[in-house]
């Protein structure tokens, strides 16, 4: 009886990932052949399966035309592993996915933070941006700033929001002290936003340089969950900072 609970739970499990759009690694290998044309009408498919092969095949190809139409998959896709190789292709194509990718930020999904969250994040690390959009930013990587800087001069705080998850990861993994000045900037700009205030003071662990900004707003804050972030940056800073 154990054995088949655990032989139902893991078919449960496998059917879930299938409905689910989960292809395993090389099961794409006889789409490979396909023209470009006919993976971007499988990438249109009602069925989840053929919607990753086609996105995974697409990212192996050498056609910049090819962007537009992931983003605007991206853009509609609702199953999970689809999305996640929609994504994969894009970051390949690096530079070029880069503007489509901001102009997302922010839109894509409802999983982003709205306002500032009451628990705390306790992991000693930068946390990976809840916005597709800004995930795939940041595997892309250093050649995305740019633009990302562009967005902090904008007014739209939802993309300023996760412009700066975006900017402060990959400035964690790259370091890159030239772009605090940006960070102060946006954070003077829209002060009156405590997520764009507590967001910017996540970021802000990327930069050894801003413990003296963060060291004096221990003292300007009165939110608690605004100051948490703040210590939590500090710790970060005493774990992995060195100034460059």
């Amino acid at each position: 009886m154990y054995f088949r609970n655990i032989f139902k739970l893991e078919l449960n499990t496998l059917n879930n990932k299938i409905n689910r759009g989960f292809v395993a690694a090389g099961d794409e290998s006889d789409y490979c052949a396909f023209k470009t044309g006919e993976l971007l009408d499988l990438l249109k498919s009602p069925k989840a399966q053929e919607r990753t092969i086609a996105a995974r095949c697409l990212g192996k190809r050498n056609e910049n035309h090819i962007v537009e139409k992931l983003l605007f998959a991206l853009d509609n896709e609702k199953k999970l592993y689809p999305k996640i190789e929609i994504c994969n292709s894009l970051a390949r194509f690096g530079n070029d996915s880069v503007t489509g990718l901001v102009q997302r930020l922010g839109k894509i999904g409802k999983n982003q933070y709205k306002t500032v969250p009451i628990a705390p994040f306790v992991k000693n690390s930068f946390p990976l941006p809840r916005d597709i959009a800004a995930r795939t930013l940041i595997r892309i990587g250093k050649v995305a700033l740019p633009s990302l800087l562009e967005v902090l001069n904008r007014e739209d705080i939802s993309k300023i929001s996760e412009a700066v998850d975006s900017l402060g990861f990959i400035c964690f993994k790259n370091p890159l002290p030239e772009y605090l000045g940006q960070l102060l900037n946006c954070y003077r700009k829209h002060f009156n936003s405590d997520l764009i205030r507590w967001k910017i003071y996540r970021a802000m662990s990327a930069f050894p340089q801003s413990r003296p900004f963060l060291e004096g707003q221990l003292h300007n804050e009165m939110q608690s969950a605004i100051i948490q972030e703040i210590r939590r940056s500090l710790k970060i800073m005493d774990k992995y900072g060195k100034i460059i």
